[in-house]
């Protein structure tokens, strides 16, 4: 009798848990290029974290956008919680290119509940604010968002 209890139990703890793994969704983000005139680029992205523990996947600069920005400079990047969205926690954003983030850590804590926050790409090694020109893939992470689906939108702002 006892050993059916035991499992009767268990079968309940796993039914129970079974639709929150089933149902849950994996980050993902949506991007869009737009030229804005005068060699000026925007590259968005609208993401959505995870709905088990607010992540998203490393994104690419799809060859779209990466045709439009190559040769060009990144000159900021703008981070706010996305209008009637689930608003986000502090996080931080790292950009790389060429396995260097280009925004020198100054993506940290960039994302914000409530708040739209920017930066200027930055150099470590030089320690000032610099407009690197784009030869190389664009990816970013999001580190540290805990907030279950999470919704944000990061512009990339380049310039000639």
């Amino acid at each position: 009798m006892r050993k059916l209890l035991v499992l009767l139990r268990m079968l309940i703890v796993l039914v129970m848990a079974t639709p929150s793994l089933v149902w849950a969704t994996a980050g993902a983000c949506t991007q869009h290029t737009d030229v804005l005139g005068n060699g000026s680029v925007k590259v968005g992205f609208v993401c959505t974290g995870s709905s088990l523990d607010g992540s998203i996947p490393t994104q690419t600069f799809d060859s779209t956008a990466m045709k439009e920005v190559k040769g060009i400079y990144l000159y900021q990047v703008v981070v706010k919680p996305l209008a009637g969205g689930t608003a986000p926690d502090a996080a931080t954003l790292v950009v790389n290119m060429e396995g260097q983030d280009v925004l020198g850590g100054k993506g940290a804590n960039i994302i914000h509940a409530t708040a739209t926050q920017d930066t200027l790409p930055y150099s470590t090694f030089m320690s000032s604010y610099r407009y690197p020109i784009i030869t190389d893939t664009i990816t970013f992470a999001v580190t540290g968002q805990d907030t279950h689906s999470a919704q944000y939108v990061i512009d990339y702002i380049f310039v000639r």
